[in-house]
């Protein structure tokens, strides 16, 4: 995980790209990031979107929360709540699994390229 101001333009699997900029980072416990400048369909429903990663601790386990605030362009609020909130709602519960998939499968192991693989993976 980079610090704080630290700009990406990461491809995902579908040639899509997105400017991505860490705005907070809390080790071990949290990040958060803004995106902008999408190359895909969100291009023409939001000017950006802040994603807030956070990882807690949880009995035996560990519970994770990922929250993402659409900054949506004129006219477009309705589109994001309305029938864009369940495709999206979607897409971020098999990103999430991903996730979790990438994190249990390299648990115990070099964990330095998991943060690229969930990123290319689940975009």
């Amino acid at each position: 995980m980079g610090s704080r101001g630290t700009a990406e333009k990461p491809q995902f699997d579908d040639g899509s790209q997105v400017d991505e900029e860490l705005t907070e980072y809390v080790p071990d416990s949290s990040f958060a990031y803004q995106l902008t400048n999408f190359t895909n369909v969100l291009s023409r429903l939001a000017a950006g979107v802040r994603g807030e990663f956070n990882v807690n601790p949880d009995g035996d386990g560990t519970l994770i929360r990922w929250t993402y605030e659409f900054k949506p362009l004129p006219g477009r609020r309705w589109i994001l709540a309305g029938p864009f909130a369940p495709l999206w709602r979607r897409y971020m519960t098999a990103a999430l699994a991903r996730c979790v998939h990438v994190i249990e499968t390299h648990d115990n192991h070099d964990n330095s390229d998991i943060s690229e693989q969930v990123r290319l993976r689940a975009g």
